[in-house]
């Protein structure tokens, strides 16, 4: 499979940034060629080892239909789960004084964890046609609203004629962050920014976007 050099060079980037990243896992400048897979979004997520947790807590949530409906799925990957875990070991094993405490997936609360994978799930197909240089808002399953756009980069302009567009995902808090941001602007009304790692991969019955492995799993 084939992919364009300006998408090349934005893999390059990403994974001198993200080493955990394999060389040809992630694609964050735009598609592949032919971005159809022929399964639903669920089995394709079962191929992938990078996403063995999180279909466990697929399961354990019970949304494998909502993952298989006619949606757009954000997908954290394990490295996003992992890191919640670690989290939450930390806070308890301060809590309760006891280094050997351990915070596991069998932890997580079945309503915490829907709402949060339903954060990640939108109605209908969100691809990258839809989307523009300007903020469009949407609607998650979990009743949040979300800013998703893309953003050109001009890292590249001496080498490519085409500059990459990046994919980004944002949570939006209190409403879209001014621009440009108050120097004593709230943290907590913030937008949450996330970078896609992985763009417009069709399912069967949806499209799949992957989030970039720092992404903070249950924002």
């Amino acid at each position: 499979m084939k992919i364009k050099l300006s998408y090349i060079l934005t893999l390059v980037a990403f994974c001198v940034a993200f080493t955990a990243c394999k060389k040809n896992d992630y694609i964050i400048g735009g598609d592949l060629h032919d971005p159809h897979v022929n399964m639903t979004t669920y089995d394709f997520l079962k191929t992938k080892p990078l996403f063995d947790t999180l279909v466990v807590l697929i399961d354990k949530a019970g949304l494998k239909d909502e993952i298989n409906g006619n949606n757009t799925f954000f997908a954290p990957t394990d490295y996003s789960i992992k890191a919640l875990l670690a989290r939450r070991t930390l806070i308890i094993q301060q809590k309760y004084q006891d280094e050997n405490i351990k915070y596991t997936l069998d932890s997580l609360p079945v309503p915490e964890l829907r709402d949060s994978l339903r954060s990640h799930l939108f109605t209908g197909k969100i691809n990258r046609e839809q989307l523009s240089l300007e903020n469009k808002v949407f609607k998650s399953l979990s009743g949040e609203d979300f800013s998703i756009l893309l953003k050109q980069v001009d890292s590249y302009t001496g080498l490519v004629t085409t500059r990459p567009q990046y994919l980004y995902l944002t949570k939006i808090r209190n409403g879209l962050d001014p621009n440009p941001i108050p120097d004593d602007y709230l943290d907590e009304d913030r937008d949450i920014i996330e970078l896609v790692q992985t763009s417009g991969i069709l399912t069967t019955n949806g499209v799949l976007h992957v989030l970039n492995n720092t992404h903070k799993f249950y924002w």
